[in-house]
């Protein structure tokens, strides 16, 4: 039977006071500690539903970016509720999935054997919803068959798969385990430091003692100052690919408009230059899909530095800017990120950095012409600029 696991790791985390995603947990952020359980069991793939702080949720499950298990997708609706990252997971589905397990961050003290028993007991007895239970006291995560998927799509808010648990009461199977540690959450610092055995409240990663920057912040400082992330900034100097971009939304003068985006990617020695003609595309469209160009070319999980005069950009994948608009342009970027750890570098847009020049009249070119043109764009990658980049 295809069970494929669902880990929730979208939430503001309220009552814990930060991202409980990335607060450390003997060493690990929570968010890889139940992701490392999760494809420790037998479910088929694990999809994690990014949201709050995603940049930083994201980088710190990199490590698993190599199982193909693993699948990270954002929800940007996170803010509505538990619900919509319920559906942004079912959405991720691989096809074939009979039934999908739900996992939270907030236990730490789970294991893949709990999970193997949950998914043999689910084999055996076939009911719609299965959870394990101790001493009487009902725990997660659970496992909802995918007859249930239509109705668990159709939820909304803060509610999540309770009320049909309350619903399907009649073809509920509930599997005891011998211990209530396994299901044991944390909703507060004082929590985790109580199940840690520890007098003190856990550290969390990186720069956690400081205030995580708002989600939401709209409104665009005088001079953009990029966002310090002392954990991004450590794997600046060990990029192993250096990504310049930029696009490029231009009106003709009959009123068409028309927008293209160029990307310039080295790796080593070996250097290249990507295009896209976006028809009518916005200006902030263009740029998106600029960083898309770069990080779609890479063939394997690298260690990235990028390069864009795009504050939008580089903002909204830091998780300060909500992400209200070109939504699906957000997910084709998310998509073309999510292997890999990068560092993204704002730069200020005619500067004289030569490659961004160079992205520039690229971008510039394709829009004017309607088309890509290779020849054209390896024509701008002169010999001066390589060695100044």
């Amino acid at each position: 039977m295809v069970i494929d696991g669902i880990l929730l790791a979208a939430g503001l985390s309220r009552r814990f006071g930060r991202p409980k995603q990335l607060v450390q947990w003997r060493g690990r952020p929570l968010v890889v500690h139940i992701a490392e359980t999760a494809l420790a069991s037998r479910l088929r793939h694990v999809v994690v539903v990014l949201g709050h702080a995603a940049h930083d949720v994201r980088q710190a499950l990199l490590p698993l970016a190599g199982d193909p298990r693993l699948r990270m997708v954002f929800n940007a609706e996170y803010e509505e509720g538990q619900a919509s990252s319920i559906r942004r997971g079912l959405r991720a589905l691989e096809p074939g999935a009979e039934a999908a397990m739900f996992l939270t961050c907030d236990q730490p003290l789970l294991t893949a054997s709990v999970l193997d028993a949950l998914i043999d007991a689910f084999v055996a007895h076939r009911p719609l919803i299965c959870y394990p239970v101790h001493e009487g006291v009902r725990g997660s995560p659970v496992i909802f068959a995918a007859e249930l998927f239509p109705e668990l799509m159709a939820l909304s808010g803060d509610v999540g798969g309770r009320v049909l648990i309350e619903k399907y009461r009649a073809r509920v199977y509930e599997k005891r385990i011998s211990s209530a540690k396994p299901l044991a959450d944390v909703d507060t610092p004082a929590d985790l430091s109580a199940l840690a055995g520890e007098d003190d409240p856990p550290q969390g990663l990186g720069a956690a003692s400081s205030d995580p920057p708002t989600p939401g912040r709209s409104e665009a400082p005088r001079e953009f100052q990029p966002l310090r992330l002392p954990f991004l900034e450590r794997e600046v100097d060990r990029a192993d690919v250096l990504i310049v971009c930029d696009g490029s939304s231009r009106r003709l003068p009959s009123g068409e408009r028309r927008a293209a985006a160029a990307a310039i990617v080295k790796r080593g020695s070996e250097v290249a230059i990507f295009g896209e003609y976006l028809g009518a595309a916005t200006n902030q469209q263009a740029e998106i899909v600029a960083a898309c160009l770069g990080l779609e070319a890479l063939t394997e999980p690298s260690r990235v530095r990028l390069l864009t005069d795009s504050a939008y950009v580089v903002r909204t994948m830091q998780g300060v800017y909500k992400r209200r608009a070109n939504l699906a342009f957000w997910e084709r970027l998310e998509r073309a990120a999510g292997r890999h750890l990068i560092a993204w570098v704002w730069t200020r847009g005619h500067a004289g950095h030569p490659w961004q020049e160079i992205c520039d009249r690229a971008a510039r070119l394709i829009s004017k012409e309607g088309r890509v043109d290779s020849e054209k764009l390896a024509a701008l990658l002169d010999r001066h600029a390589i060695d100044r980049g």
